[in-house]
Parts: structure tokens; C-alpha cells; sequence
């Protein structure tokens, strides 16, 4: 995809069973199957969600103008994966229509930086070179954020959410 869309504002886990019957030869092909299946949950455990992989970016792009790591949490992570659902089932960005709904008070200001690419790297890149967007992420007030991530149809909706507490 080489299209991104960008707007910004302020204010399949399956479950698969396998059976074996039999003896002999069978047995050898289920028991490369079931080590195939660990050494393949190992592995996918170990790779980095995509929340987590924007939030190093953006703690890079913070630091990098002398600002403190945003902390991530899971109120707002779960504000901002809601928001990234809702946009991936109408196929377009938009965002929250009340930035504040489900934010415990105490917050100064919040923000919201909406994005569609086609991954994760391509939506940040195009956040960063937005004025609005990156003026979200050097923010010195955010100190926290939410990162929500939807991929549907090969198309990756990204959402995040800065809060100043």
C-alpha cells in the first residue's frame, strides 16, 4: 500500500487440536509436529508486539529532543486498541468522538494521533513528518500514552494516545 492517511488531534488466537492414533510410524510425524508447534510458540512469543515496537519509536523520537519516555498504560491501551477496532471495521481513520470518555480524571490535556498504513513503521514514519502528529509526540506535558494497533484486509490501523497526568 502506498497510500497513508494521518490525522491527529489534542483536548486471532486459534485453537487447533491434533490427534495422533496409531503406533510406529505415525508416531514419529506427530512428535516432529508437536516440536514444530513449541519451537513455533516460542518463537512467536518472543517477537515484539506491534504497540510495543511504536512505543520505542516514540521514546526515540522524545529523546532525541532531550524529552522523558512516555509511560504506556493500560487504560489508555485498551482507549486506543477500541479506537483502532472501530476504524478497521469502517475501513477509514477517524477519531475518538470523546477523547476524554474512559480516562480516569486527573489528566491536564490529552491528544490522539490516528493513522492507516500499510504497517506500523509506515504509519510512524508518516506521523513523524506531520507537524501536527509530531507536535504530539514532543510534547513535554505527555508523560503517558496508549498504543493501539488493528491489522485488517492488509491494511494496519494505528492509534495513539497521549495523556498529561
Amino acid at each position: 500500500m502506498s497510500e497513508v492517511m494521518i490525522t491527529s488531534t489534542l483536548s486471532r488466537s486459534a485453537t487447533r487440536q491434533h490427534t495422533a492414533t496409531g503406533s510406529g510410524p505415525r508416531r514419529m510425524p506427530a512428535l516432529v509436529l508437536l516440536l514444530m508447534a513449541f519451537v513455533g510458540f516460542g518463537l512467536t512469543a518472543c517477537m515484539p508486539a506491534p504497540e510495543g515496537g511504536n512505543l520505542t519509536d516514540l521514546n526515540e523520537v522524545r529523546a532525541s529532543v532531550g524529552l522523558p519516555e512516555l509511560t504506556r498504560t493500560p487504560e489508555l491501551d485498551a482507549k486506543a486498541k477500541a479506537q483502532a477496532d472501530r476504524m478497521a471495521s469502517r475501513g477509514t481513520i477517524f477519531h475518538s468522538s470523546n477523547l476524554a470518555s474512559g480516562v480516569t480524571e486527573g489528566w491536564s490535556s490529552i491528544g490522539e494521533n490516528v493513522a492507516l498504513a500499510g504497517s506500523v513503521d509506515d504509519a510512524q514514519r508518516a506521523l513523524e513528518a506531520s507537524p501536527g502528529h509530531y507536535a504530539n509526540m514532543v510534547n513535554p506535558a505527555f508523560n503517558q500514552v496508549g498504543i493501539g494497533v488493528t491489522v485488517r484486509n492488509g491494511v494496519t490501523y494505528v492509534v495513539q494516545v497521549f495523556v498529561s497526568r
